[in-house]
């Protein structure tokens, strides 16, 4: 172990004029069918592990991606002669993503008769407040996320289905939703809640689309804020408070918390057909570094933060356990990756020690534990970075060995001053 952590660990020691969107209306005052902005590019989204390739005959067939959250199905006569096909998982870049994204390829393909593209939200159902507004999007060669028409939503398997005759980047995605759908909020601190409408609406009705005039794909926009005459109610439950304006709202965490507290913040939403509800999952979390191990208890560590040669670290240590987690800087989601360049370690006093990676001997080779680290906020010197991170599967050694002897599953929360 000495000689894998002679390699990474001392990074981590050492570490220690665009066109603008218009300005929106009032919460209260937009028209209805003018509450997204115009369609805006997204970038395509990045690889995430290893496709899943596999041969398709004329006789048709059902592939499913490596995670059972996606399915194409091809039917008998689609293709005329034995085609590979890649179902490669990528970044969701499309706006209010809910859950994966895939790409497709070969890009071109065109099929004698529609395939059906099938999402499933299972695990995400905090996520999905209002199934009805559910849909899947494709990404054009502008790189405009585009509303397919005519989804099929199942409610008890949970799935979202559409047809087509071609291939791209494809993505789930809740066109009516409160964002951030979830967040962390460090104790003493505040979120600002909006709840968005990605398409046009059709007069009152919530949730019933304004098709475009030439029956194309609906193009997504960034989202504006529902006009106030939808808002019916704010409510929080659980720890702090939320005050509301129109489609917007500031939730407000209490002074200080001791370890992840919870709070749900609704909005309740009505037209002339229906009420709706959209939540935000927040966490209230202590400054600090909090963490658990297996589903155990909880344990708050003094932290700080910073940036370093190679890129941004954060080290909690109670002078006999720490924790150091690295990644390149920036925000966002960054998945542990084999070199460790975004990585997570920890040390618990002891002679044993835990990686974000694991050695395969079927590879022989380290491979990255599952998982990922989520940086919410990166502020400038003096001001806070936080976030949370989760690690699955991450190889424990015994100082001097090379080989893991078992696995941990690591997960927590981070609120520190950028000080470094």
């Amino acid at each position: 172990m000495k000689k894998l952590l002679c390699v990474f660990l001392p990074a981590f020691v050492l570490l220690a004029a665009c066109k603008k969107d218009p300005k929106p209306a009032e919460p209260g005052t937009e028209l209805p069918g003018k509450i997204p902005s115009e369609p805006k590019a997204r970038p395509v989204g990045e690889p995430i592990g290893p496709g899943v390739i596999a041969m398709v005959t004329p006789a048709g067939a059902t592939i499913t991606s490596a995670d059972g959250s996606f399915k194409l199905r091809i039917p008998v006569g689609a293709v005329n002669a034995n085609t590979d096909i890649l179902i490669q998982e990528v970044k969701n870049t499309a706006p209010g993503a809910v859950g994966r994204s895939f790409e497709l390829q070969p890009h071109g393909t065109v099929f004698q008769k529609p395939v059906t593209l099938e999402f499933s939200w299972e695990g995400h159902e905090s996520w999905v407040n209002i199934p009805e507004a559910l849909g899947i999007a494709r990404q054009d060669e502008k790189n405009f996320w585009r509303l397919a028409k005519a989804p099929v939503i199942d409610k008890v398997k949970k799935t979202v289905s559409v047809q087509t005759d071609h291939f791209s980047n494809w993505a789930l995605l809740q066109w009516l939703q409160l964002e951030p759908v979830a967040t962390t909020v460090k104790a003493g601190g505040q979120a600002q809640l909006t709840v968005k409408s990605y398409i046009p609406l059709s007069g009152d009705d919530l949730l019933t689309p304004l098709v475009p005039a030439d029956g194309q794909d609906i193009a997504l926009g960034e989202g504006r804020p529902l006009p106030g005459n939808f808002i019916q109610s704010w409510t929080v439950g659980g720890v702090g408070t939320v005050n509301g304006n129109g489609g917007q709202g500031t939730y407000s965490a209490p002074a200080t918390v001791q370890k992840p507290e919870i709070a749900n913040v609704t909005a309740t939403l009505k037209d002339r057909k229906q009420q709706l509800m959209v939540v935000s999952t927040l966490t209230v979390i202590p400054q600090g570094l909090v963490y658990r191990i297996n589903g155990g208890p909880w344990h708050l560590l003094p932290a700080d933060g910073g940036a370093g040669d190679e890129g941004f670290e954060v080290t909690a240590s109670n002078g006999i356990r720490y924790i150091v987690l690295a990644w390149g800087g920036g925000t966002g989601a960054f998945h542990w990756d084999r070199l460790m360049k975004t990585a997570l370690v920890y040390v618990d006093g002891a002679d044993k020690q835990t990686a974000s990676i694991y050695y395969d001997k079927a590879l022989k080779q380290y491979v990255p534990a599952g998982g990922a680290l989520h940086v919410v906020e990166l502020g400038a010197k003096g001001e806070f970075i936080s976030g949370s991170f989760t690690m699955t599967g991450g190889g424990e050694f015994i100082d001097n060995d090379q080989e893991p002897i078992g696995k941990n599953n690591i997960e927590g929360y981070f609120c520190v001053r950028h000080d470094l």
